[in-house]
């Protein structure tokens, strides 16, 4: 299949972001690109949404790996705020600022 046969699905923030998704959507027997990881030196120099990890599939694939990926989204939960008044994203256990357990904050 050639490179413009790919669809785009996801923009991660991270490199690491995009591989573990990749590998999620491989458990699927989904096979799944990224690009863009080179442009993260860029960091300062261009908008966010520019230095963003594309996630690409095949459009055959495109429709099952959005309903994973959002399944995914979903699993992670929300953000939640810590006792401490600090923000946490929902893929933490821990507060990052203090290491209060989230269960405590509830």
């Amino acid at each position: 299949m050639s490179e413009p046969d790919w669809q785009l699905v996801y923009h991660a923030a991270t490199e690491f972001e995009a591989a573990l998704l990749a590998g999620l959507l491989a458990t699927h027997r989904i096979e799944a690109r990224y690009h863009g990881q080179m442009l993260l030196g860029a960091v300062g120099e261009l908008a966010p949404t520019d230095i963003q990890v594309g996630l690409w599939v095949a459009p055959r694939h495109v429709e099952q790996a959005e309903r994973i990926l959002q399944q995914a989204r979903q699993q992670n939960g929300a953000d939640w705020q810590c006792q401490c008044g600090e923000d946490n994203a929902a893929g933490f256990d821990f507060c990052w600022s203090c290491g209060r357990d989230k269960d405590e904050s509830k």
